[in-house]
């Protein structure tokens, strides 16, 4: 492993990172801060690479990823340090420490295979943590003042140059995705607000945000349409085996209520729901297979069985 790391040129990914990130520099950045920001995603990216190589648990798929988190979040922090007015000697050792921060998480989560998504949102959570402990520090110590703190505390470029890029990258969703978002969050609206968002916090961030925005829409079930509709029977997700058994544990519990209760009650109770939640309670008691895929099919389970219980 050592030697098929070692074949790579880590220090030319270093420096295409560097140039990358010297071209994303926003425009009210000064030179001489641009040059900063720029130096400063070399530095500990070359330093983790380093780092990184020498790990026997990781792969070079790995050190790449390491490298690649611990720039872009140097680049992102630097930018909110720079805006907040810190002086450039306590800069340095608030990266440094959000940098070592990166490097232990994203370690230790790929050496545990953990899905690619999870590892960032990990790693947010972590910087953020870390950002606020320097920057507390710093304040606790006279060493900036209580304006400069919120100032700091205050600035994300990365959320900014997400909310640029926002309109295009919406633009650039495949229609047929941003269809089954819509059609996903028709479903979610009928469900209680915590488990809406506890669906929505694993959900990829820019996706969630597309499903609370369409949520939000004025009369989305009464403007979908057939194409709408046809993709929500389409909606395709991977469940792991553990997961299946216990989604057909729900829907078994479902069936129970649903063949157990009165008929007339059962009617009332789905009287103001959508044809598509009338027609999967019909299938239940005409003993009919459903024909919606089985992550749809759980989120009726849920909701059905909460609405109708004993």
């Amino acid at each position: 492993m050592a030697q098929q790391k070692m074949q790579f040129d880590y220090q030319g990914f270093v420096r295409d990172l560097a140039s990358q990130a010297e071209s994303l520099v926003p425009v009210d950045i000064s030179q001489d801060d641009k040059k900063y920001v720029t130096q400063m995603v070399y530095n500990f990216c070359s330093l983790a690479c380093d780092a990184a190589m020498k790990e026997e648990n990781l792969t070079h798929e790995s050190v790449l990823l390491v490298t690649q988190f611990i720039g872009e979040w140097t680049f992102h922090k630097s930018i909110d340090l720079i805006r907040a007015g810190i002086a450039q000697q306590f800069r340095d050792p608030t990266l440094q420490q959000i940098a070592f921060v990166i490097f232990e998480i994203s370690k230790q989560a790929l050496s545990k295979n953990m899905p690619q998504e999870q590892i960032i949102m990990v790693i947010e959570h972590h910087v953020k943590k870390k950002y606020l402990e320097e920057l507390t520090n710093l304040k606790e110590k006279n060493l900036i003042s209580p304006e400069e703190y919120d100032r700091a505390m205050g600035e994300s470029n990365i959320d900014k140059m997400a909310e640029e890029r926002e309109p295009e990258e919406i633009e650039d969703m495949p229609t047929s995705k941003a269809l089954k978002l819509a059609s996903f969050a028709m479903i979610l609206q009928k469900m209680p607000k915590q488990k809406v968002d506890s669906i929505l916090s694993k959900m990829p961030k820019r996706e969630a945000k597309m499903v609370v925005d369409y949520m939000n829409m004025e009369d989305l079930s009464s403007n979908a349409n057939d194409v709408i509709m046809q993709y929500l029977g389409e909606i395709k997700t991977s469940v792991p085996i553990s997961k299946q058994r216990k989604n057909e544990k729900m829907k078994k519990k479902v069936e129970k209520i649903v063949t157990n209760k009165n008929d007339s009650k059962i009617d009332d109770i789905i009287s103001m729901e959508r044809d598509g939640i009338k027609k999967y309670v019909s299938a239940i008691r005409s003993n009919e297979t459903s024909i919606l895929p089985s992550q749809v099919s759980k989120v009726i389970d849920l909701y059905l069985s909460e609405k109708i219980r004993v």
